[in-house]
């Protein structure tokens, strides 16, 4: 399935870097302090790392900053802490490297990381000398999201650059160690969604990530390190744009990893019902944060049952349904007899090699019929299942072949012993009949 890892959350943001910032840094930088953002080229080495006196009094501090900072990307490229928090890193003593005149911020509010940030990481030519394949339009996205809205509204409390990248000690995101790691981005979007005090004025549940960790994503992400194969959050909610799919956006959304399942779905005559009724198409069975593996459980009109949601007993859909099920049954138990047919013959010491070349086209059949099912179409499903019921049959024909073959090999030995027995008999008479030598 075809997956990609864009950057989580707020790549524009990871830089900490503002155009605007740095042309205001550079005039004060004549007369007070460098504030230069150079770097173009190649990045530096930890011992080279312009940050003048800023680095050399917080390497000291508790907050760990410098420390930090000689770990985060934006130092090797020659960006120091001017670049975003002004001042004059000459200085050593603290209050002239923040006296007036110096564009001192000190701490950034949301908005200013969020400017910035996108100062530097929108800025084409800016960009193209240091990261060309970036991508620039982080900022523009990021205006369009659930956050971005809310802090043009004044909501400072929503997620930000620095909430996702952090800010000091950014790394690359296919670092391990980066927040927005692949394996790392449900664990940094619950730092704020699973916190139901933080999340308690936004009306928003705060279960997603519980959910997610048990769902067969969270699993094969976080436990099978599928970071290529397995989504997570922005795969489907977006990085910087990060929103809540819409309802007509579900089936693009699931589809971009099962296609098939798309296609097949978006063909058959439960599109336009679902789309009548506002119901989220993948989801509507296959649930949002805590899907699971499906099951032939999920399929016919009971209660309890997927199809049962919308469907009752003896109508059109649950009919159709209990023809998926028992259609699905039926191959089941044929496969039972097939494997105690083989199990036997390879017991007796026969080859099945063919016999489970067949098998395994037939197993091959029912995944393929599982998926059939979002055609939802019982003709489609009988072309498969007359596919599927040939391979076993087959399998079958080979098995007994293989236990004829043992039948007729114990009756040649049978033959041969018999014939040897004789042979046996007389050349001892043979030998008797003969005079005894002198």
């Amino acid at each position: 399935m075809m997956r990609t890892f864009t950057i989580s959350l707020c790549v524009a943001f990871a830089w900490s870097a503002s155009l605007a910032a740095a042309e205001e840094l550079t005039d004060v930088s004549a007369g007070e302090g460098s504030g230069d953002i150079a770097g173009a080229g190649q990045p530096q080495e930890i011992d080279e790392l312009q940050a003048g006196e800023c680095l050399q009094c917080h390497l000291t501090t508790e907050d760990g900053v410098g420390e930090l900072w000689r770990d985060d990307v934006h130092a090797r490229w020659g960006i120091t802490c001017v670049t975003c928090h002004g001042g004059d890193e000459t200085q050593p003593d603290k209050e002239l490297s923040k006296r007036p005149g110096t564009g001192y911020r000190g701490a950034l509010t949301a908005l200013e990381d969020v400017e910035l940030c996108g100062g530097c990481h929108g800025d084409v030519e800016y960009m193209k000398e240091r990261k060309p394949l970036l991508p620039v339009d982080q900022l523009q996205k990021y205006w369009t999201s659930e956050h971005g809205k809310l802090l043009n509204k004044g909501e400072t409390r929503v997620a930000t650059c620095v909430s996702c990248h952090h800010a000091h000690g950014i790394r690359e995101i296919n670092d391990a160690k980066s927040p927005v790691y692949a394996v790392n981005v449900p664990a940094t979007c619950a730092g704020c969604h699973a916190d139901a005090d933080y999340m308690s004025d936004f009306d928003i549940k705060t279960d997603q990530y519980a959910e997610y960790v048990e769902s067969v994503h969270g699993k094969a992400l976080l436990e099978k390190n599928d970071v290529r194969g397995a989504p997570a959050c922005n795969d489907c909610h977006g990085n910087h744009g990060a929103a809540p799919p819409s309802v007509d956006a579900i089936t693009n959304i699931c589809g971009a990893c099962h296609s098939y399942n798309a296609d097949l779905f978006l063909g058959s005559p439960l599109a336009p019902a679902f789309k009548e009724r506002s119901l989220a198409d993948c989801v509507a069975c296959h649930g949002k944060h805590e899907i699971t593996h499906t099951s032939e459980e999920w399929v016919g009109a009971k209660p309890g049952s997927t199809c049962g949601k919308c469907h009752e007993q003896g109508d059109e859909g649950a009919e159709l349904a209990l023809y998926f099920v028992d259609s699905m049954s039926s191959v089941r138990q044929s496969f039972d007899e097939i494997h105690e047919l083989l199990t036997e013959a390879e017991t007796k010491g026969m080859d099945v090699t063919e016999a489970e070349d067949y098998v395994e086209a037939a197993r091959q059949g029912l995944m393929q019929a599982r998926t059939l099912v979002h055609s939802f179409s019982k003709p489609v499903m009988e072309e498969k299942l007359v596919e599927i019921s040939e391979n076993q049959a087959a399998a079958l024909e080979a098995g007994y072949a293989a236990l004829r073959g043992l039948e007729d090999r114990r009756r040649g030995l049978l033959v041969s012993t018999v014939l040897l027995l004789v042979l046996t008999i007389f050349v001892a008479l043979k030998i008797r009949s003969l005079p005894p030598t002198s």
